[in-house]
Protein backbone atom coordinates (compact mmCIF):
# COMPACT_ATOMS: atom_id res chain seq x y z
CA UNK A 1 0.00 0.00 0.00
CA UNK A 2 1.26 3.49 -0.59
CA UNK A 3 2.83 5.46 1.86
CA UNK A 4 0.21 8.72 0.88
CA UNK A 5 -2.86 6.68 0.71
CA UNK A 6 -2.74 5.98 4.54
CA UNK A 7 -2.55 8.87 7.42
CA UNK A 8 1.14 9.00 8.21
CA UNK A 9 1.45 7.76 11.37
CA UNK A 10 -0.22 4.84 10.98
CA UNK A 11 1.51 4.13 7.04
CA UNK A 12 4.51 0.74 8.08
CA UNK A 13 6.17 2.44 4.74
CA UNK A 14 7.38 5.33 6.65
CA UNK A 15 9.09 3.24 9.17
CA UNK A 16 12.84 4.22 7.57
CA UNK A 17 11.65 7.71 7.41
CA UNK A 18 10.67 7.87 11.24
CA UNK A 19 14.16 5.87 11.67
CA UNK A 20 15.80 9.18 9.81
CA UNK A 21 14.36 11.59 12.10
CA UNK A 22 15.47 9.85 15.13
CA UNK A 23 18.88 9.17 14.18
CA UNK A 24 19.45 12.66 13.23
CA UNK A 25 17.68 14.31 16.52
CA UNK A 26 19.92 11.94 18.32
CA UNK A 27 23.26 12.71 16.35
CA UNK A 28 22.86 15.87 17.02
CA UNK A 29 24.08 16.56 20.96
CA UNK A 30 27.27 15.07 20.11
CA UNK A 31 28.06 17.15 17.29
CA UNK A 32 26.87 19.94 19.09
CA UNK A 33 29.18 19.61 21.75
CA UNK A 34 31.94 18.50 19.21
CA UNK A 35 34.76 21.58 19.55
CA UNK A 36 35.96 21.85 15.93
CA UNK A 37 34.87 25.16 15.52
CA UNK A 38 37.07 26.87 18.08
CA UNK A 39 38.49 29.14 15.55
CA UNK A 40 35.09 29.63 14.05
CA UNK A 41 35.31 33.48 14.74
CA UNK A 42 37.97 34.52 13.72
CA UNK A 43 37.68 32.54 10.29
CA UNK A 44 34.34 34.07 9.90
CA UNK A 45 33.39 35.30 5.94
CA UNK A 46 31.69 39.01 5.14
CA UNK A 47 28.54 36.49 5.14
CA UNK A 48 28.68 35.59 8.28
CA UNK A 49 25.65 36.35 10.86
CA UNK A 50 26.50 34.25 14.01
CA UNK A 51 29.46 34.24 16.08
CA UNK A 52 28.72 32.48 19.18
CA UNK A 53 30.57 29.39 18.71
CA UNK A 54 28.71 27.12 16.78
CA UNK A 55 29.19 23.17 15.38
CA UNK A 56 29.05 23.40 11.62
CA UNK A 57 28.65 19.22 11.75
CA UNK A 58 25.37 19.00 11.43
CA UNK A 59 25.38 17.82 7.98
CA UNK A 60 27.36 14.44 9.33
CA UNK A 61 24.50 13.57 11.47
CA UNK A 62 21.74 14.11 8.19
CA UNK A 63 24.75 11.76 6.24
CA UNK A 64 24.53 8.99 9.33
CA UNK A 65 20.72 9.12 9.08
CA UNK A 66 20.19 9.01 5.64
CA UNK A 67 22.32 5.52 5.53
CA UNK A 68 20.65 4.39 8.43
CA UNK A 69 17.19 4.96 6.88
CA UNK A 70 18.68 3.49 3.27
CA UNK A 71 19.82 -0.05 5.11
CA UNK A 72 16.46 -0.23 7.23
CA UNK A 73 14.56 0.24 4.26
CA UNK A 74 16.42 -2.51 2.73
CA UNK A 75 16.17 -5.03 5.68
CA UNK A 76 12.41 -3.82 4.87
CA UNK A 77 12.60 -5.07 1.87
CA UNK A 78 11.25 -1.46 0.50
CA UNK A 79 14.32 -1.18 -1.59
CA UNK A 80 17.20 -2.94 -3.13
CA UNK A 81 20.16 -1.83 -1.56
CA UNK A 82 22.07 -2.21 -4.74
CA UNK A 83 20.54 0.16 -6.39
CA UNK A 84 20.85 2.96 -3.83
CA UNK A 85 24.54 1.94 -2.42
CA UNK A 86 25.74 3.46 -5.71
CA UNK A 87 24.66 6.76 -4.77
CA UNK A 88 26.36 6.95 -0.88
CA UNK A 89 29.64 5.75 -2.76
CA UNK A 90 29.48 7.87 -5.06
CA UNK A 91 28.82 11.16 -2.14
CA UNK A 92 31.37 10.06 -0.57
CA UNK A 93 34.28 12.77 -2.27
CA UNK A 94 31.85 15.73 -1.87
CA UNK A 95 30.71 14.69 1.88
CA UNK A 96 34.60 14.12 3.13
CA UNK A 97 35.85 17.27 1.73
CA UNK A 98 33.13 19.40 2.68
CA UNK A 99 33.67 17.49 6.14
CA UNK A 100 37.52 18.96 6.22
CA UNK A 101 36.45 22.27 5.26
CA UNK A 102 33.80 22.57 8.30
CA UNK A 103 36.71 20.95 10.73
CA UNK A 104 39.78 22.70 9.21
CA UNK A 105 38.71 25.96 7.31
CA UNK A 106 41.15 25.57 4.30
CA UNK A 107 39.96 24.04 1.95
CA UNK A 108 39.24 26.84 -1.26
CA UNK A 109 35.83 26.72 -3.19
CA UNK A 110 37.33 25.55 -6.25
CA UNK A 111 38.20 22.29 -4.55
CA UNK A 112 35.15 22.06 -3.08
CA UNK A 113 33.37 21.98 -6.47
CA UNK A 114 36.42 19.76 -7.85
CA UNK A 115 34.79 17.60 -4.95
CA UNK A 116 31.60 17.82 -6.06
CA UNK A 117 32.31 17.48 -9.97
CA UNK A 118 34.33 13.82 -8.65
CA UNK A 119 31.02 13.08 -6.97
CA UNK A 120 29.10 13.31 -10.25
CA UNK A 121 31.86 11.09 -12.20
CA UNK A 122 31.45 8.51 -10.02
CA UNK A 123 27.93 8.60 -9.76
CA UNK A 124 27.68 8.20 -13.63
CA UNK A 125 30.55 5.58 -13.65
CA UNK A 126 28.47 3.54 -11.12
CA UNK A 127 24.81 4.26 -10.38
CA UNK A 128 24.25 5.59 -14.73
CA UNK A 129 23.76 9.28 -13.02
CA UNK A 130 23.66 11.64 -15.95
CA UNK A 131 20.90 13.46 -17.51
CA UNK A 132 19.30 12.01 -20.52
CA UNK A 133 16.52 14.45 -20.97
CA UNK A 134 15.58 18.07 -20.41
CA UNK A 135 12.48 18.83 -22.47
CA UNK A 136 13.83 20.86 -24.48
CA UNK A 137 13.54 20.51 -28.31
CA UNK A 138 16.89 21.15 -29.47
CA UNK A 139 18.79 20.17 -26.43
CA UNK A 140 17.26 16.48 -25.74
CA UNK A 141 18.54 15.84 -29.16
CA UNK A 142 22.16 16.62 -28.04
CA UNK A 143 21.54 14.76 -24.92
CA UNK A 144 21.71 11.36 -26.41
CA UNK A 145 25.72 12.05 -26.96
CA UNK A 146 27.48 10.88 -23.96
CA UNK A 147 30.22 13.11 -24.71
CA UNK A 148 27.83 15.78 -24.43
CA UNK A 149 25.09 14.29 -21.65
CA UNK A 150 28.22 13.42 -19.41
CA UNK A 151 29.88 17.09 -18.73
CA UNK A 152 26.89 18.41 -18.80
CA UNK A 153 25.39 16.16 -15.75
CA UNK A 154 29.31 17.13 -14.01
CA UNK A 155 28.41 20.93 -14.42
CA UNK A 156 24.40 20.26 -13.20
CA UNK A 157 25.44 18.23 -10.31
CA UNK A 158 28.22 21.06 -9.07
CA UNK A 159 25.81 23.45 -9.42
CA UNK A 160 23.30 22.19 -7.04
CA UNK A 161 26.00 21.13 -4.55
CA UNK A 162 27.10 25.10 -5.07
CA UNK A 163 23.24 26.28 -4.96
CA UNK A 164 22.45 24.85 -1.66
CA UNK A 165 25.84 25.94 -0.06
CA UNK A 166 24.78 29.64 -1.15
CA UNK A 167 21.33 29.64 0.59
CA UNK A 168 22.71 28.09 3.85
CA UNK A 169 22.98 31.51 5.74
CA UNK A 170 20.32 31.45 8.49
CA UNK A 171 18.79 29.36 11.03
CA UNK A 172 16.26 26.86 9.24
CA UNK A 173 16.64 28.22 5.29
CA UNK A 174 18.89 25.25 3.45
CA UNK A 175 17.25 23.02 5.39
CA UNK A 176 13.69 23.38 5.26
CA UNK A 177 14.13 24.45 1.49
CA UNK A 178 15.90 20.86 1.31
CA UNK A 179 12.78 19.46 3.17
CA UNK A 180 10.23 20.87 0.86
CA UNK A 181 12.08 20.05 -2.30
CA UNK A 182 12.61 16.23 -1.37
CA UNK A 183 8.79 16.19 -0.11
CA UNK A 184 7.83 17.52 -3.87
CA UNK A 185 9.93 14.44 -5.21
CA UNK A 186 8.76 11.76 -3.28
CA UNK A 187 5.40 12.79 -3.83
CA UNK A 188 6.00 12.48 -7.71
CA UNK A 189 7.63 9.58 -7.38
CA UNK A 190 4.52 8.35 -5.27
CA UNK A 191 2.37 9.19 -8.20
CA UNK A 192 5.07 7.39 -10.59
CA UNK A 193 5.04 4.42 -8.47
CA UNK A 194 9.10 4.64 -8.46
CA UNK A 195 9.50 3.41 -4.82
CA UNK A 196 13.49 3.55 -5.33
CA UNK A 197 13.42 7.62 -5.30
CA UNK A 198 10.60 7.21 -2.97
CA UNK A 199 12.40 5.97 -0.17
CA UNK A 200 15.30 7.71 -0.75
CA UNK A 201 13.83 10.95 -1.16
CA UNK A 202 12.04 10.40 2.15
CA UNK A 203 14.85 9.15 3.86
CA UNK A 204 16.33 13.20 3.01
CA UNK A 205 12.90 14.17 3.90
CA UNK A 206 12.88 12.43 7.79
CA UNK A 207 17.06 13.30 7.94
CA UNK A 208 16.49 16.54 7.86
CA UNK A 209 13.67 17.35 9.61
CA UNK A 210 15.03 15.47 12.61
CA UNK A 211 18.21 18.28 11.93
CA UNK A 212 15.59 20.96 11.76
CA UNK A 213 14.69 20.50 15.37
CA UNK A 214 17.85 21.75 16.43
CA UNK A 215 18.96 24.17 13.62
CA UNK A 216 15.68 25.89 13.93
CA UNK A 217 14.58 28.46 15.38
CA UNK A 218 17.59 28.68 17.46
CA UNK A 219 20.57 28.07 15.33
CA UNK A 220 22.29 25.46 17.60
CA UNK A 221 24.37 23.69 14.95
CA UNK A 222 24.72 24.39 11.08
CA UNK A 223 24.87 22.22 8.26
CA UNK A 224 27.86 23.12 7.22
CA UNK A 225 29.82 22.26 4.09
CA UNK A 226 29.48 18.69 3.99
CA UNK A 227 25.55 18.59 4.86
CA UNK A 228 25.12 21.07 2.32
CA UNK A 229 27.11 19.86 -0.43
CA UNK A 230 25.32 16.33 0.41
CA UNK A 231 21.90 17.49 -0.05
CA UNK A 232 23.22 19.42 -3.66
CA UNK A 233 24.70 16.12 -4.76
CA UNK A 234 21.68 13.87 -3.54
CA UNK A 235 19.10 16.03 -4.99
CA UNK A 236 20.30 16.12 -8.78
CA UNK A 237 21.32 12.47 -8.57
CA UNK A 238 17.37 11.43 -7.60
CA UNK A 239 16.25 14.16 -10.09
CA UNK A 240 18.17 12.07 -12.93
CA UNK A 241 16.60 8.61 -11.57
CA UNK A 242 13.28 10.08 -11.67
CA UNK A 243 13.02 11.61 -14.75
CA UNK A 244 15.12 9.30 -16.57
CA UNK A 245 13.08 6.16 -15.33
CA UNK A 246 9.76 7.68 -15.68
CA UNK A 247 9.11 9.10 -18.76
CA UNK A 248 5.49 11.10 -17.64
CA UNK A 249 7.22 12.98 -15.40
CA UNK A 250 8.43 16.88 -16.64
CA UNK A 251 12.41 17.43 -15.80
CA UNK A 252 10.84 21.23 -15.33
CA UNK A 253 8.77 20.04 -12.02
CA UNK A 254 12.34 18.99 -10.07
CA UNK A 255 13.87 22.41 -11.60
CA UNK A 256 10.88 24.49 -10.54
CA UNK A 257 11.39 23.01 -6.92
CA UNK A 258 14.79 24.60 -6.91
CA UNK A 259 13.79 27.89 -8.02
CA UNK A 260 14.90 29.57 -5.53
CA UNK A 261 18.64 28.22 -5.27
CA UNK A 262 19.10 28.46 -8.95
CA UNK A 263 18.25 32.08 -9.06
CA UNK A 264 20.12 33.22 -6.11
CA UNK A 265 23.07 30.97 -7.50
CA UNK A 266 22.52 33.05 -11.05
CA UNK A 267 21.98 36.29 -9.61
CA UNK A 268 25.51 35.38 -7.31
CA UNK A 269 27.34 35.34 -10.36
CA UNK A 270 25.81 38.40 -12.27
CA UNK A 271 26.24 40.21 -9.03
CA UNK A 272 30.26 39.04 -8.48
CA UNK A 273 31.48 38.74 -11.91
CA UNK A 274 29.56 41.43 -13.77
CA UNK A 275 28.51 44.28 -11.19
CA UNK A 276 31.44 44.00 -8.56
CA UNK A 277 34.27 42.61 -11.23
CA UNK A 278 35.78 40.31 -8.85
CA UNK A 279 35.90 36.32 -8.52
CA UNK A 280 32.68 34.65 -8.88
CA UNK A 281 33.53 32.54 -5.53
CA UNK A 282 34.34 35.66 -3.48
CA UNK A 283 31.74 35.98 -0.58
CA UNK A 284 29.72 38.69 0.17
CA UNK A 285 26.70 39.90 2.23
CA UNK A 286 24.13 40.53 -0.33
CA UNK A 287 22.37 37.51 -0.70
CA UNK A 288 18.17 37.69 -0.58
CA UNK A 289 18.87 36.07 2.79
CA UNK A 290 21.37 38.51 4.12
CA UNK A 291 19.49 41.38 2.76
CA UNK A 292 16.42 40.51 4.35
CA UNK A 293 18.29 39.67 7.73
CA UNK A 294 19.69 43.27 7.49
CA UNK A 295 16.16 44.41 6.97
CA UNK A 296 13.98 42.81 9.87
CA UNK A 297 17.29 43.62 11.94
CA UNK A 298 16.74 47.14 11.53
CA UNK A 299 13.20 47.18 12.31
CA UNK A 300 13.61 44.86 15.42
CA UNK A 301 15.77 47.81 16.65
CA UNK A 302 13.51 50.54 15.52
CA UNK A 303 10.77 48.81 17.81
CA UNK A 304 13.21 48.55 20.47
CA UNK A 305 14.34 51.88 20.51
CA UNK A 306 10.45 53.43 20.10
CA UNK A 307 11.20 55.31 16.99
CA UNK A 308 10.70 55.30 13.68
CA UNK A 309 14.52 56.50 12.11
CA UNK A 310 16.71 53.74 10.52
CA UNK A 311 18.65 52.32 12.75
CA UNK A 312 22.88 52.33 12.57
CA UNK A 313 23.12 48.69 12.15
CA UNK A 314 26.36 47.44 11.88
CA UNK A 315 26.63 47.17 7.81
CA UNK A 316 29.70 43.72 8.48
CA UNK A 317 27.18 41.30 9.84
CA UNK A 318 29.68 39.31 12.23
CA UNK A 319 28.80 40.51 15.68
CA UNK A 320 24.80 40.77 15.11
CA UNK A 321 23.69 38.15 15.92
CA UNK A 322 23.89 37.40 19.94
CA UNK A 323 21.39 40.65 20.48
CA UNK A 324 17.99 39.50 21.04
CA UNK A 325 16.67 41.23 17.88
CA UNK A 326 19.64 39.72 15.97
CA UNK A 327 18.08 36.14 17.07
CA UNK A 328 14.50 37.44 16.10
CA UNK A 329 15.68 38.35 12.52
CA UNK A 330 18.05 35.44 12.07
CA UNK A 331 14.69 33.46 12.51
CA UNK A 332 12.10 35.39 10.32
CA UNK A 333 14.10 35.03 7.23
CA UNK A 334 13.49 31.62 6.49
CA UNK A 335 9.61 31.06 6.43
CA UNK A 336 9.52 33.91 4.05
CA UNK A 337 11.96 31.78 1.70
CA UNK A 338 10.64 28.50 2.23
CA UNK A 339 7.77 30.03 -0.06
CA UNK A 340 9.45 29.50 -3.54
CA UNK A 341 9.97 25.74 -3.29
CA UNK A 342 6.32 24.98 -1.99
CA UNK A 343 4.73 26.70 -4.78
CA UNK A 344 5.45 23.78 -7.32
CA UNK A 345 4.04 21.25 -4.84
CA UNK A 346 0.23 21.46 -5.46
CA UNK A 347 0.81 21.17 -9.08
CA UNK A 348 1.64 17.74 -8.99
CA UNK A 349 -2.28 17.20 -8.23
CA UNK A 350 -2.48 19.61 -11.05
CA UNK A 351 -1.30 17.72 -13.77
CA UNK A 352 1.99 19.72 -14.42
CA UNK A 353 4.06 16.39 -14.55
CA UNK A 354 3.38 15.62 -17.91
Amino acid sequence: MSAFNLPWPLAAEMVPFYAAAICAFLFIPPVIHARYWKNERVCAGPQNVHIEPTSRLGGVAVFLAYVVAVTLAFKLEHMPLRLAFPLLISALPVVVVGLWEDIARRVSPGKRLLAAVGSAALASAIAQGYITRLDLPVVDGWLAYLPFAVPLTWFMVAGACNAINLIDGNHGLAGGTAVLMFFGMAMVAEHAGDELVLWQALGMVGALIGFLLWNYPHGRVFLGDAGAYFIGFMYAQLSIQLITQNAGISAWFVIALTAYPIAETLFSMYRRIIVRRVASMQPDAQHLHSLLYLHYLRFAERRRRGDRRACNVQESFPGIEPSGPGRLANARVAPRLWLPPFLPLPCYRAGFPR
